[in-house]
């Protein structure tokens, strides 16, 4: 056991394993009627053309945590939101959207450089999928052992990527609250579908706390997760990366608990 807590620690600096917080039930967030397995990877489609994809890193001792991303269908053609854990696992995503989806990726962005979001990169780039990130995330992925995204995103002032990176990512809606779980993290909605996915910032109700803090702006938290509710205010289902998808209520309960920080 102490062996396991201590690679845990060890990938807290480069991921979203929030210590203390391993719950049994992210073990069995793949089963139901409504998901689909393909290899080491779970589906799930929460509403039609966006599937949430699931993906374990086992930990000796702990068990296996899981990590949440979406696919967003436009029309021949998918958008990833965040990789898996590892490149294999990627692999398998892009795999999966090709040949049993019949919709390849085509681009792909990045929330964040932690293990959970990117783990994957290189095999996006292997498969000549086109890479996006914040630009804070590509100066510390090589920090974290990952490849920077191959394309750096632009925001506004008023924090949304606007223009042709807009367009060319449609039909995302990308959008970068303040620093909160870290420096770089964005926020990704898809408005046709009222889906916001609020990566590893947004904590679900079955969340205590904040989780994993060591590269957190704990004094911007609470305002940058203000800046989440005011940005996406009609949209109905919170997807996250350690949560199964609620509804507006994991903003509140993040702001709630930003605001003891």
């Amino acid at each position: 056991m102490r062996q396991a807590l201590g690679l845990l620690a060890a990938l807290a600096v480069t991921a979203c394993v929030p210590m203390g917080e391993i719950h049994k039930s992210t073990a069995v967030q793949e089963r139901g009627d409504d998901v689909t397995r393909f290899g080491d990877v779970a589906f799930r489609e929460l509403a039609p053309g966006v599937w949430q994809h699931t993906t374990y890193l086992d930990l000796p001792g702990i068990g296996p945590v899981s990590s949440n991303g979406l696919l967003v269908v436009d029309f021949d053609n998918t958008l990833l939101i965040d990789t898996a854990w590892t490149d294999s696992q990627t692999a398998q995503i892009v795999a999966w959207a090709d040949g049993v989806l019949g919709k390849p990726i085509r681009a792909a962005v990045i929330t964040h450089a932690h293990k959970d979001k990117m783990g994957g990169i290189a095999a996006l780039h292997q498969a000549d999928i086109a890479t996006y990130a914040h630009p804070l995330t590509n100066e510390d992925a090589p920090d974290n052992g990952f490849e920077p995204a191959r394309n750096v995103l632009q925001f506004a002032g008023n924090g949304w990527v606007e223009g042709e990176q807009s367009i060319a990512l449609t039909p995302l809606s990308i959008y970068y609250p303040g620093g909160a779980h870290t420096r770089d993290n964005i926020v990704v909605g898809v408005p046709t579908a009222g889906i916001v996915f609020g990566g590893c910032m947004i904590k679900g109700t079955d969340n205590a706390t904040l989780g994993n803090l060591a590269d957190a702006d704990t004094a911007a938290y609470a305002q940058s997760a203000r800046n989440v509710d005011a940005a996406f205010p009609r949209f109905d289902v919170v997807a996250m990366s350690h949560s199964q998808p609620q509804g507006r209520e994991a903003i509140a309960h993040t702001i709630a608990l930003a605001e003891e920080l």
